[in-house]
């Protein structure tokens, strides 16, 4: 495959593109990210992988704050080698990553790598309390593991008290070399989509858990395409530093040329229906899986999920919209919303511009699709489960050995803190003696676990896990489970699962699934991965809410594993005095403390300075217009 270039490359892209070398040993390829703060990865094609043999790749992730304005709105950003979004991982099918993370923050940290099974090296997954202890400021932490036979679009972040949502996030793509649809494009883009907040993730937290203060999740100040968004400056606070002409994300495209867009949905909050004017998208990967052709206008992606999708550049040389609209009725406002005077309400439409080579650098005239299929998506779901089948037909299981039923719930406890509850109970995290450490190290049966660890254990090897998910709130959950993907059995947005009506012959298979508001889903996946995984709600206000569950997979496999050294020693002594974390057993229940499920202390939190300032007066009257449902409760 021929490499494509934009008509003009910066010095810094051309430096980039020769930081890949090889080393002496032919059987091993060496490559060191060294990467500018100035962030051009996104807007450039993918460089070809060409060999298929496994290799190494070595990987330097430096943690920082570092001052950026992805949306023209200038703020501290946590980022690795100082960008945002965080460097692209580019491997193959087989290969090893060895990532060496550097902690440059006052706050610990892990990091998850979303959607990689992590087989056999569950201690890697990143997920604080259960896989891991944080790493501590000032440390590093070698992650190394293999991404075996797994292949598709994939992504990384921070799995730490909402850390991903102050910037600490990238792409990771894994190449197959015998892409089934390699013949049908000519180059690959990778794209973004990120909600984007002004004020600090551990301070949106905090109220979000202040008794009594609101029943919505913070609305985000901004949409950002690939890193890049536009923010009206006439709203900026006195004295911050906004540009009001921050440019959008560009992609360069030749006539005649077909692309593969793998589109990566890493916001905190936000649901997207994204589009390309004029040009039509043809799904071709859902989650890391291939799957048959699907031909749409518009595309409907919540956190969490990827797609990859075939765009044909056969329109007029010009300059199209590209764009991430975000429903109204998935950005709940009301007079007591964290940040609910965001602009967001009047510049929901976040934009790029796909760009023909030979256009001028005008701003495009585009009109966004008008047809039937746009104009009857339902806001906040899930591409319809009936279109989505995988490209090689894969049979679920037929029978089941281990079957839990999750009810979903949201609501006040007894300090009238808004909380989220997996059958009745609240998930918070041991961050000083990860669910790991107890069965690997002390030998601990899950059956003993806190009840607020939310744990559910299976043990049949060989067999097949059935969970069937109850929604007793109002709004979609997107779920996504940690070391597997899983058969959509069965789906429904009202009453209880039909077991006649489960699709056991050609489901899709994914890893993130939207749970429809008051509704039900049921999924079905085999049991061939002993670990500790999580499955959470993504909305990252709602895992720290306490919107998490943890599987224990074939305990007495884990347990005839070898936990490295280096894992165990991040659980050292040594939590106590960082900002932003509060483990949940530090601190006496006095009633001037309250300590949330996600592990942050609230001092007084009832003094007005946990509020924000508000001065929309926005009602919460949702119209059938909108297509909203009446009765969908606070989220």
């Amino acid at each position: 495959m021929k490499k494509h270039f934009s008509s003009v490359l910066p010095l810094y892209v051309i430096l980039l593109l020769f930081t890949i070398f090889a080393t002496s040993d032919a059987t091993i390829r060496r490559r060191d990210y060294t990467v500018p703060t100035v962030y051009p990865e996104l807007l450039q094609t993918l460089t070809p992988i060409t060999t298929k043999d496994p290799q190494d790749i070595y990987i330097n992730l430096v943690l920082s704050y570092t001052d950026l304005a992805p949306d023209g709105y200038t703020r501290k950003v946590w980022t690795a080698n100082g960008q945002y979004p965080g460097p692209l991982i580019h491997c193959n099918r087989g290969d090893r990553l060895i990532i060496n993370v550097t902690n440059n923050f006052e706050d610990p940290t892990t990091i998850h790598w979303h959607g990689i099974f992590q087989l056999g090296s569950n201690w890697y997954d990143g997920v604080g309390g259960q896989t891991q202890c944080p790493i501590l400021p000032g440390t590093s932490f070698v992650y190394n593991y293999t991404v075996g036979d797994q292949v598709g679009t994939y992504w990384w972040h921070s799995h730490y008290l909402a850390q991903y949502v102050d910037g600490l996030r990238g792409p990771l793509i894994v190449n197959d070399p015998d892409d089934p649809y390699l013949g049908q494009y000519d180059y690959e883009y990778v794209l973004t989509l990120e909600d984007w907040y002004h004020q600090l993730a551990e301070d949106l937290v905090a109220m979000r858990l202040a008794p009594g203060y609101s029943a919505f999740n913070p609305v985000p100040d901004a949409g950002l395409i690939s890193g890049r968004g536009q923010y009206n400056c006439s709203r900026a606070d006195s004295g911050a530093k906004c540009d009001p002409n921050n440019m959008p994300a560009i992609y360069t495209v030749t006539k005649g040329k077909k692309y593969r867009f793998r589109i990566i949905n890493m916001s905190a909050e936000a649901f997207f229906w994204f589009s390309i004017d004029g040009h039509k998208l043809t799904v071709i990967e859902v989650d890391g899986v291939a799957v048959k052709s699907i031909e749409l206008s518009v595309l409907p992606i919540h956190i969490g999920q990827r797609f990859s999708v075939i765009v044909d550049a056969s329109k007029d040389v010009g300059s199209y919209w590209i764009r991430a609209d975000i429903p109204e009725d998935c950005i709940f406002n009301s007079p007591e919303t964290i940040n609910a005077n965001s602009d967001l309400d009047n510049n929901n439409n976040i934009t790029g511009i796909l760009r023909y080579d030979g256009a001028p650098n005008d701003l495009p005239n585009s009109k966004k699709f008008n047809d039937a299929w746009s104009n009857n998506l339902f806001p906040c779901q899930d591409l319809d489960i009936s279109l989505i089948k995988p490209y090689e037909p894969v049979s679920p299981p037929q029978k089941v050995t281990d079957q839990f039923n999750i009810s979903v719930t949201l609501g006040p406890d007894k300090k009238n803190t808004t909380k989220a509850y997996i059958n009745g109970q609240s998930w918070a995290p041991d961050l000083t003696n990860p669910s790991i450490m107890k069965i690997m190290e002390e030998k601990i049966n899950a059956t003993k676990f806190p009840v607020n660890a939310n744990a559910y254990m299976y043990d049949s090897e060989g067999g097949a896990v059935e969970i069937v998910i109850y929604n007793q709130n109002g709004a979609e959950h997107p779920f996504h489970l940690h070391g597997h993907n899983f058969f959509i059995i069965g789906m429904g947005s009202s009453g209880s699962p039909d077991v006649s009506q489960y699709n056991l012959i050609d489901p899709p298979l994914r890893d993130t699934i939207t749970l429809p508001g008051s509704g039900w889903a049921v999924i079905r996946y085999l049991i061939n991965n002993p670990g500790v995984w999580a499955f959470h709600c993504h909305i990252e206000w709602h895992v720290e809410l306490g919107m998490v569950f943890q599987l224990i997979e074939m305990q007495s496999k884990i347990q005839e594993l070898t936990l490295p050294p280096s894992v165990e020693a991040l659980c050292k002594p040594g939590y106590q005095n960082t900002k932003r974390l509060a483990i949940p057993s530090a601190y006496p229940d006095d009633g001037e403390t309250t300590i949330t499920p996600g592990g942050y202390a609230l001092y007084n939190p009832t003094k007005s300075s946990t509020k924000v300032k508000r001065t929309n007066k926005r009602s919460i009257e949702f119209t059938g217009k909108r297509k909203a449902r009446n009765g969908r409760r606070a989220i």
